[in-house]
């Protein structure tokens, strides 16, 4: 540990492959293979840990690392739950998903999924799936069983800067053409309705059991530049999210809990006890708790995640 205590801990991300992906990510972070849909930034879930890439800590999983050093990196979290970030590469749409409640997912032995997205990058034409334009659910059934689901779909045109909070619950998907960077809690529980006829299998019975049709989702809209004032996006029990502008320089300090500091668009480097950690576009850092004030320099939009 340096004078401060630990210092910012940026992990390994882990790519997955899927079969809507697009190439937005194998460009930016350089990667050899095709395919590569899922960055999974920072995640704790139990058999989806990510492992510190380097420093004192490095080759232990992240869960590992807030066992030993809980109240240092989490402050006053005990739950030992952390944001969960990912980037999506989508070249089509994904299929057309839900998550459960706080209520639903402890019958399984699980958590609540809920989640936002931050739209990085859209080809022109892009759109999110948030909700359904029809309250019965054995309609929705029949139109997902007989290929039919998308008439009642709502569909929200996006573009770079938008950022979308989808509750559990809520009909959603991400659209094609687009980088999206997700942000949401701790859960891992996704029910499959709908897949464009790609042949995978579907999980209807679940799925339309905890879906709400009347939920909606509202865009933020963050394409002003503010510089200096952290903007808040989302306000959930399990996780909140700020857009920040850093021209120059900007101090982060006065926190209690750890912060999550993702590079949505340009690049900067963190300060910290004398170290420097570069920030490029697209990669993460988490700032523990106990690490005390951060100096950020630089041009860019941090997106800053946090569970309340």
């Amino acid at each position: 540990m340096g004078k401060a205590g630990i210092g910012p801990i940026r992990l390994e991300p882990v790519y997955k492959k899927a079969i809507w992906a697009g190439e937005r990510l194998k460009k930016i972070r350089g990667l050899q293979e095709d395919g590569i849909g899922i960055c999974r930034e920072v995640c704790a879930y139990k058999g989806s840990e990510n492992r510190v890439e380097e420093g004192q800590f490095k080759g232990c999983r992240i869960d590992q690392v807030i066992a030993d050093y809980r109240r240092e990196l989490m402050g006053p979290d005990d739950s030992g739950q952390l944001v969960r970030v990912a980037y999506m590469d989508t070249r089509e749409d994904l299929s057309i998903q839900v998550h459960p409640n706080e209520e639903q997912a402890e019958r399984i032995g699980d958590f609540e999924k809920s989640e936002s997205w931050y739209i990085l990058e859209a080809d022109p034409g892009a759109y999110i799936t948030a909700g359904v334009n029809c309250t019965d659910k054995a309609t929705l059934r029949n139109a997902a069983e007989s290929g039919d689901m998308e008439q009642y779909l709502v569909r929200i045109p996006v573009k770079a800067g938008d950022f979308a909070m989808i509750p559990a619950g809520l009909v959603h998907a991400c659209g094609k053409d687009m980088l999206a960077l997700e942000v949401g809690s701790f859960g891992g529980i996704t029910y499959r309705l709908y897949d464009y006829g790609r042949g995978r299998p579907l999980d209807l019975d679940k799925g339309m059991e905890i879906l709400d049709p009347s939920l909606r989702c509202e865009l933020v809209h963050t394409q002003e530049k503010v510089p200096g004032v952290p903007r808040p996006l989302v306000r959930h029990r399990l996780f909140s999210a700020d857009v920040l502008d850093v021209e120059g320089v900007w101090t982060l300090d006065g926190y209690e809990g750890y912060r999550i500091l993702c590079c949505v668009e340009g690049a900067c480097r963190i300060i910290w006890d004398g170290e420097e950690y570069p920030l490029p576009y697209t990669k993460t850092l988490l700032i523990p708790a106990g690490c005390g004030p951060v100096e950020i320099r630089g041009n860019a939009r941090l997106l800053m995640a946090w569970k309340v």
